[in-house]
């Protein structure tokens, strides 16, 4: 859920547990106004009924009497209102009213005077307020939550439009990104820090990418001279064995150096996406291809290859593509048994799955996946073939898992996640 659906989700929860304390509120002060106009007319009717019973000794004729009392002479002054039902026989049933009483004297003689006031209108009077009250409560509430959500869509639009924008940006290519401005001060901000960061990243990924080629470029040179001058040592007649042997070393070092620094650029590319063309891949036709290719190293080590394939089409880059497999079948002849091992191959349209037999591998599974990472110190491998997978598998959504069984590895190319 986004964050402008979020919080107009929590303003309509808000509002919801806000609208029936508001009701009741208002229920209560209305009933609570109406009490006390009320109790402002039964006190002035007292005080009109005290006047009379000074000056003339006896009570004025009065609608709000309801009766006297005679009380003791020791009795304690009071004052007591109070809601109660009296039988009208006009009516033939109990009316409310609201009711006053009061401590007075006629003629020195204590008496309990009690006023009344009927409430029958007064309580229609209470509902009709109520409910033209909460009407307009109810109509304010709704349209404060419609004002407020088109508050919301205004102030967050250009903020969600940018948003879209830095999901679809990559950093490979050559425009800059043009957000949406905005009214808000703090969104516009938030932009034009954005939009700085996003330079200064494009320019050093630029940078990064020169680097890599120039530096992957320029260093195969002066391998290239050190490796055919080699080459004529090698030739030479005039090394001793042990002179020979040093040379060999150099050799393999300089071939090891030049693979190196070709796998690491070729990461390198695929991690900068660069490799963006998509093709239909027939996956079969590529294991075959990369089989026949190897058959000789295969007939060299006597492994014994048994396959069962599907036409099986994915959708990837064709070089990418044709180095994954080479790179796991490769593996599993490299890593394999010698002088008789054995070599599964599984493919349908779930996964390719490639077993093989060979030593114990002395790393852990979660770590075979790093760079220079090697399942065996006695391999001349770089490690990063499986490496190199492992970002193929990330560009096409693939899963590349590995098992080992005693002596028996197996890597299994699930084609969806």
């Amino acid at each position: 859920m986004n964050l402008v659906k979020k919080t107009n989700t929590h303003y309509l929860i808000f509002l919801a547990l806000l609208f029936p304390i508001m009701i009741l509120m208002d229920y209560y002060l209305i009933q609570y106004l109406v009490n006390n106009e009320v109790d402002d007319i039964l006190l002035h009717e007292r005080e009109r009924i005290d006047f009379h019973l000074k000056n003339d000794g006896a009570l004025p004729p009065s609608n709000y009497l309801f009766k006297t009392e005679v009380m003791d002479n020791g009795s304690v002054p009071f004052e007591k209102f109070k809601d109660t039902l009296i039988y009208e026989a006009y009516a033939d049933k109990k009316v409310p009213y609201r009711t006053y009483a009061y401590r007075s004297s006629i003629n020195s003689l204590p008496v309990k005077v009690t006023l009344k006031h009927v409430l029958l209108e007064i309580n229609e009077l209470i509902w009709l307020l109520f409910l033209t009250t909460s009407f307009i409560i109810l109509l304010l509430i709704l349209g404060l939550y419609f004002i407020n959500r088109k508050i919301y869509e205004w102030a967050w639009n250009p903020f969600f439009e940018n948003l879209s924008k830095l999901k679809k940006y990559d950093v490979t290519q050559k425009e800059s990104i043009h957000l949406k401005s905005s009214k808000i001060n703090e969104f516009e901000a938030l932009n034009e820090v954005i939009t700085t960061l996003i330079n200064q990243i494009r320019k050093d990924f630029q940078n990064l990418k020169e680097f890599n080629e120039n530096i992957s470029h320029e260093i195969q040179t002066p391998l290239a001279v050190i490796r055919n001058k080699v080459v004529l040592l090698l030739e030479s007649k005039n090394l001793d064995k042990k002179e020979l042997q040093r040379v060999e070393a150099i050799y393999q070092e300089t071939n090891k150096l030049s693979k190196l620094g070709k796998s690491l650029t070729l990461i390198s590319r695929i991690e900068n996406q660069e490799f963006k063309r998509m093709h239909s891949i027939d996956v079969r036709t590529i294991i075959e291809n990369i089989l026949n290719n190897m058959e000789e190293i295969i007939y060299f080590k006597n492994i014994e290859v048994s396959k069962d394939l599907h036409s099986v089409a994915v959708e990837c880059d064709h070089i990418l593509a044709d180095l994954l497999f080479t790179n796991l079948i490769k593996n599993a002849v490299q890593h394999n048994k010698e002088g008789g091992g054995d070599i599964k191959i599984v493919l349908n349209k779930e996964k390719f799955e490639i077993s093989n037999t060979g030593e114990i591998s002395e790393i852990a599974t979660e770590k075979l996946f790093g760079r220079f990472q090697k399942g065996s110190s006695t391999k001349e491998s770089l490690g990063l073939g499986l490496a190199i997978n492992q970002k193929i598998c990330e560009i096409y959504g693939f899963r590349l898992d590995y098992a080992r069984n005693g002596e028996v590895h197996t890597f299994s190319l699930f084609f969806k996640r």
